[in-house]
This record gives structure tokens, C-alpha cells and sequence, in this order.
């Protein structure tokens, strides 16, 4: 089968757009704001800033709630810790700001507790995730389990109504402990935390259109 220039052109210019588009496929379209917890100091409590942050976004911290930043080694490196994780105070917790209404929107973190024999966490305790967007807490997700089958586990949770623009603050919360009302000593601990954007922005489309563009009118001049 033989191809003129102007079929070649086409199927040049469709694998570019395939290409281009790749670069801002909803699964890359990336985090709106993050925290892998590298850029804390072992030990820090609060006042830990986001380690990813998309434009719009502002005042991202991140709250231990206590106990702080801890090291769990090579594989995980820097993780938020709690102890005495309860349903009150020692609660982790983070917010930020969006300039901007936000759709189509996913938050996840990797979640990892400990279960020692004798204490209130073993077997097994629930924890919830909230949010508060100005109007007081509600949960995002509840009744979830911390066992020790979920250690190092990584759940994910869509906001289905997106954000609007102002502060918004999230928080886990523990409770229905074999005894007393929190964790006792043993850890709550996250990494990874992060708020994803699965829309490609309206930059990224636009520059698919400027380069397909950009791509059309060389190949118009070289044919003439």
C-alpha cells in the first residue's frame, strides 16, 4: 500500500495528538496537593507544608496531631505518626485552600497501625476520614477497619461534589477500641496523603490545540 504526503501528514499528525494527549490523560492529570512527609522534620508535630501543590492551591499544613514525623525505614520512608489516636485531639489532620471550584476529585493516603497483645488496639478499631468545608465535620468515609491485615494499605475515596473555592480541612478520627476511648501508645501513621484531579486542566488542553496547530500550518508551508 502506498501513502501520499497528505495521508503521512494525517498520521503524523494523529499520533501526535495521541502522544499529546498521553501527557494530560486523567491518570496523570496529578496531584492538586500532597504530602509524602520527606521535606518534615523527624519529630514535627505541625505546621508540615504539602510536598506537592497545583496552582490555586494555598496554606496547605499538615497536623500530627502528636508524637510527630517518624522515620519507618527504606521502604516507606517519613511517615505522619499518632499516638493516643482518639476521636478529639490526637487526631491527624491537614488543610488548604483552593482559589478555585474543583471537580471530579479523589483523595487517598496509605494508612499503616500497629496491634500489640494487651493493648486497646488489638484486636482490630474503626477510624473514620472527615472533612470540613466550613460548615463543621462530616464524614467522608466511616466505619473503615484498622487491622493488622490493612497495614500499609492504600484506600482511595472520590469526592463525588468536588470542592469550591475557600479552606478546606480533613481529619481521621479513631474510636471503638477494646478499651478506653484511644490508641494507647500504639502508631497511626500515613503517608502518601493526597488530593487528585483526574480532569486534565484547561492549560494542558490548550496546548494540545496550540501544538496540533503549531504542527498543521509547518506542514502547510512546506506543501507550498
Amino acid at each position: 500500500m502506498t501513502l501520499n504526503k497528505t495521508a503521512v501528514s494525517q498520521l503524523s499528525l494523529g499520533a501526535l495528538a495521541v502522544t499529546l494527549a498521553a501527557l494530560v490523560s486523567p491518570a496523570q492529570a496529578g496531584v492538586v496537593v500532597g504530602w509524602d512527609f520527606e521535606n518534615a522534620a523527624i519529630g514535627q508535630i505541625s505546621g508540615i507544608d504539602a510536598s506537592t501543590t497545583s496552582a490555586g492551591v494555598s496554606n496547605a499544613k499538615f497536623n500530627t496531631g502528636n508524637n510527630g514525623v517518624e522515620n519507618f525505614g527504606a521502604v516507606y520512608g517519613k511517615v505522619s505518626a499518632t499516638r493516643f489516636f482518639n476521636s478529639s485531639n490526637n487526631t491527624p489532620s491537614l488543610t488548604f485552600t483552593l482559589a478555585n471550584a474543583m471537580s471530579d476529585l479523589s483523595f487517598s493516603f496509605t494508612q499503616f497501625h500497629n496491634h500489640n497483645l494487651g493493648f486497646p488496639t488489638s484486636p482490630q478499631y474503626n477510624f473514620a476520614l472527615q472533612i470540613n468545608s466550613g460548615n463543621g465535620w462530616t464524614n467522608l468515609a466511616s466505619d473503615l477497619i484498622a487491622s493488622s491485615a490493612s497495614n500499609g494499605s492504600t484506600l482511595s475515596f472520590d469526592l463525588t461534589s468536588g470542592l469550591g473555592a475557600g479552606t478546606h480541612s480533613l481529619r481521621w478520627i479513631g474510636y471503638g477500641f477494646r478499651s478506653g476511648d484511644n490508641s494507647n501508645t500504639e502508631f497511626f501513621a500515613l503517608n502518601n496523603v493526597a488530593l487528585s484531579n483526574h480532569v486534565p486542566e484547561p492549560a494542558s488542553l490548550a496546548l494540545v490545540g496550540l501544538a496540533l496547530a503549531g504542527v498543521a500550518a509547518s506542514r502547510r508551508r512546506k506543501a507550498a
